[in-house]
């Protein structure tokens, strides 16, 4: 009888130690379902994102920068966010101060800083490939604590 009653024990605890490792591997599952499935969702953004990029643009970002030991600073951030690259880029910057640039790759870009005795009021930007901005300067927000934050 003794014999029994244990070998009934054993099995039980068999049996639950059974189940406890199939709800651990359900679970398992769950988990490498989902971790599967947000990749897909990130490969799929990113797959969407290349394939709606158009052929030729151009980002233009003019700042205008109030500093405590330069004063007021000025700087034009050109980035290409085509395919292709951009050629013949000229950048007037007012008055008699234009720049140009001969290329900007995929994903580059390159800051043009007005001489100091332009009169800075907009920014026009043209391209070979038939690109015209014009553009007005912009003022970053300042964040106490930081350099050139102000006071």
């Amino acid at each position: 009888m003794i014999v029994n009653v244990y070998l009934l024990e054993s099995k039980k605890h068999f049996l639950c130690n059974e189940l406890r490792d199939l709800s651990i591997m359900k679970n398992l599952y769950i988990y490498y379902i989902i971790a599967v499935s947000a990749g897909i969702l990130f490969a799929l953004y990113f797959y969407n994102t290349q394939i709606n990029r158009p052929t030729f643009a151009l980002e233009v970002d003019p700042t205008r920068d109030t500093t405590d030991i330069s004063g007021v600073m000025y700087r034009i951030r050109l980035t290409n966010i085509g395919l292709n690259e951009l050629t013949g880029i000229v950048v007037d910057l007012g008055g008699t101060d234009i720049q140009n640039l001969t290329s900007l790759g995929s994903g580059q870009s390159y800051f043009f800083y007005p001489k100091p005795d332009t009169a800075v009021n907009k920014v026009k930007v043209s391209t070979n490939e038939g690109i015209f901005i014009q553009s007005d300067f912009r003022s970053p927000t300042k964040v106490l604590g930081l350099p050139g934050a102000g006071r």
